[in-house]
């Protein structure tokens, strides 16, 4: 992620502390979707054996399923980013060098960030709305306000990873040449399908 040999600039120690102090909660993040994705495999297998083998259907399973779908849908949305896991159109962001580069990316965290904040006023009122109305699910009646928190979470944390990767390339824009920090670090297409396909080759 960083390049030995190339000078870290100013603002890279605060910059690298926030980086790190984010990607912890970013990481409990992931480990928790992984959790529950563990979990909703295991209520999918009981609810199998439970219908076919004993004709008695889990209860509530579907009503469980919908409810803990946003804690690995939404939650991890901000490690996914860090790590430039989201789809992205690079064909013309690649022609880029330098401080033009720098410059692009910045506008594309800016236009990513504006989106957030238009978006998460929204997010909030469905929650407030499930909080304030009481509303529950058809089956078992369970409350759906705390499903409908995650979103707020995930996309608070979000709008802080898009805030601070935008001061990281700003800081890229003002001195090109410095240690990228606190910015996702991007694949290389080719190299991914040449180490995907190295393995393969190496049995022939």
């Amino acid at each position: 992620m960083i390049a030995p040999g190339r000078p870290l600039g100013p603002g890279a120690g605060a910059l690298a502390l926030a980086d790190r102090a984010l990607m912890r909660i970013e990481l409990a993040t992931a480990i928790v979707a992984g959790l529950i994705i563990f979990f909703v495999m295991w209520v999918g297998v009981a609810e199998i054996l439970l219908r076919k083998g004993f004709n008695a259907p889990l209860y509530g399973q579907l009503d469980l399923i919908e409810q803990t779908m946003a804690l690995y849908a939404i939650l991890p949305i901000s490690y996914c980013w860090r790590l430039a896991g989201h789809i992205r159109v690079d064909l013309l962001v690649d022609r880029f060098r330098g401080r033009g580069r720098w410059v692009v990316e910045a506008l594309t965290s800016l236009a990513a960030l504006a989106l957030v904040t238009a978006l998460w006023p929204g997010v909030l009122h469905f929650f407030d709305n499930a909080l304030e109305i009481g509303d529950s699910t058809m089956n078992t009646r369970w409350p759906t306000w705390p499903s409908k928190a995650v979103p707020v979470v995930a996309f608070s944390i979000l709008w802080l990873r898009l805030l601070l990767e935008l001061a990281g390339f700003a800081r890229l824009v003002a001195h090109p040449e410095a240690t990228p920090i606190a910015v996702p670090a991007h694949p290389d297409p080719v190299r991914e399908a040449v180490g995907d396909a190295a393995p393969d080759s190496g049995h022939r």
